[in-house]
């Protein structure tokens, strides 16, 4: 892998360089849709809002109507009339667990580790039923036995102990008979038989939920401390209207985001560790915590994509430290020194880009105009590439696996988000407008207007995903293409840069910009570079 720099993809709707779509580094424009949705599965949802998924490689800005196909229209209105600028991380966690859906989900695998239970204590009856008949028939036949074996000390004549012989015989026979009858049972058994799961309350040693709220409950942290966002809230359960931790579905649900947000205090725990080396887990639990794992990415990307449509830049950047820490396993994202502790110690560095010689421009004119489609040029670099590289290909050598698995399967995601603010003057945050199509269409018009209220320079250009796809990739050149604000004036573009897997990453920095009025002001088109023809101008 050179060191020299690359492209790493010019965001430009309809671009025909061919070369940029082969760099190791890509930028997707999905119009909000979250880099972090690469590594979780796709659930299939009831009810679904269609989306183009060609358009993946497309610039789409957040005037395009909000949708998205894996998650329900009933659930994505709920989690938008539910969230707002000041949404904390864990509002928005909380407002994914008690989606209508995910509440549903719990609520099944709730039911299905019920049933399991019952499965298991039927089978437990009657592997005790059938221990006690073979028990008891043993008995019967050692008592039978003895009768044979009795030294009457010559009582019985000739004839007798000839009878005596008989018996013993037949008795031993039968007895033969009756244990491979036995055996064929127990292997007939085994073959048949569904696996049987270690469960919480069952098996002695064995944890699961009941273990991971009592352990979270020990250092302060169960119930959630902070429980304002479904204080006020019922929810319907078995024909009543029951408080969130009285609903065992949306219970366990929240224990998997307390569990998820707390990993630190549990992965480390010695009864974690010692059962886990006894394989006294309980599946029910731990297994559906990695399946809810999956649906909370999803739900996470729908909100980001609904908070990129209300043009709230507070909210979606909220949302990408959310899908960080869930993703990391901690509960803020202010927990860097413990990261960075963890990355010093597996890659001997920090993660870290290094952004240089920013530049703002409109491709065609010399000027800048309102309104006008202008790009922001940065150089990137990943100032943790080589020491990631190193640490990922001793990882694949060490499981035997070729050095290219770690340079081919690696994701690493950021999000650019673009604000503006003037400089010489006001300007109403009404002239970038919220569109209330596609799925925004279905939310309650009183809980957009909580986002119409925002100002101006609370309001969002644009939001841009970058995926890295390569972890060799060192440096790159960045283009970010977006609309310039409709007012003329002086304005600052801040560039919020935030990162999906990292914890302390995130950096800021502005370009300013002067906007004509190109109604009134001429403009003459910038003359085009001669292209190179045979490596020759």
């Amino acid at each position: 892998m050179s060191s020299s720099k690359e492209e790493f993809v010019e965001a430009t709707e309809g671009s025909g360089n061919n070369g940029m779509l082969s760099s190791y580094v890509i930028a997707i424009i999905v119009g909000g849709l979250i880099a972090a949705a690469y590594y979780f599965l796709v659930l299939n949802k009831k009810k679904e809002t269609g989306t183009d998924t060609k358009r993946k490689t497309k610039d789409v800005d957040v005037d395009d109507p909000v949708t998205t196909n894996t998650v329900s229209l009933q659930d994505i209105t709920y989690i938008a009339s539910k969230l707002n600028p000041d949404s904390t991380h864990l509002d928005i966690l909380m407002a994914v667990a008690s989606s209508p859906e995910s509440i549903a989900w719990g609520l099944k695998a709730h039911l299905k580790r019920q049933n399991i239970v019952e499965e298991r204590k039927e089978e437990d009856q009657k592997e005790a039923r059938e221990k006690k008949k073979d028990s008891s028939a043993n008995k019967s036949s050692s008592s039978n036995n003895s009768m044979f074996e009795l030294d009457d000390e010559g009582w019985a004549d000739e004839d007798e102990d000839m009878q005596d012989d008989e018996a013993k015989e037949k008795a031993k026979l039968a007895k033969k008979a009756e244990e491979e009858k036995r055996m064929a049972r127990e292997e007939l058994k085994k073959v048949n038989e569904k696996p049987k799961y270690v469960l919480e309350g069952l098996d002695d040693g064995v944890i699961g939920q009941i273990w991971v709220e009592s352990t979270l409950s020990k250092s302060g942290v169960w119930p959630p401390p902070d429980m304002r966002f479904l204080d006020e809230m019922t929810f319907e359960y078995d024909g009543k209207q029951v408080s969130a931790l009285d609903h065992p579905g949306l219970r366990r649900n929240l224990c998997h985001i307390a569990g998820r947000t707390n990993s630190i205090l549990l992965n480390s725990h010695p009864e974690l560790l010692e059962a886990a080396a006894q394989q006294k887990i309980d599946q029910t639990y731990f297994r559906a915590s990695q399946e809810f794992r999956q649906r909370c990415a999803i739900l996470l990307e729908a909100a980001l994509r609904t908070a990129i449509g209300l043009r709230n830049s507070k909210l979606a950047e909220t949302i990408v430290e959310t899908v960080s820490i869930f993703k990391i396993g901690c509960k803020s994202p202010d927990q860097v020194d413990w990261f960075d502790g963890v990355m010093n110690k597996t890659y001997g560095t920090v993660p870290r880009l290094s952004i240089s010689n920013v530049s703002i421009e409109n491709p065609k004119y010399e000027e800048m105009a309102a309104g006008d489609t202008l790009v922001i040029h940065l150089d990137l670099g990943r100032q943790h590439a080589e020491a990631f590289t190193r640490q990922k290909i001793a990882m694949c050598q060490k499981q035997g696996l070729p050095p290219q698995v770690a340079l081919q399967t690696y994701h690493e995601g950021w999000w650019y988000f673009l604000r503006g603010e003037r400089l010489d003057g006001d300007v109403e945050g009404s002239v970038l407008e919220i569109k209330t199509d596609g799925i925004l269409s279905q939310v309650d018009s009183a809980d957009v207007d909580r986002f119409k209220k925002a100002k101006f320079d609370e309001r969002l250009l644009i939001a841009w995903p970058m995926i890295v796809q390569n972890v060799a990739q060192k440096s790159g050149k960045v283009k970010i293409q977006f609309k310039a604000p409709p007012v003329p004036g002086k304005y600052k573009i801040t560039v919020s840069v935030k990162s999906q897997d990292f914890l302390g990453a995130d950096q800021e920095f502005s370009v300013e910009a002067d906007l004509v009025d190109d109604k009134t002001v001429e403009r003459k088109p910038k003359e085009e570079e001669p292209k190179e023809e045979d490596g020759k101008k």
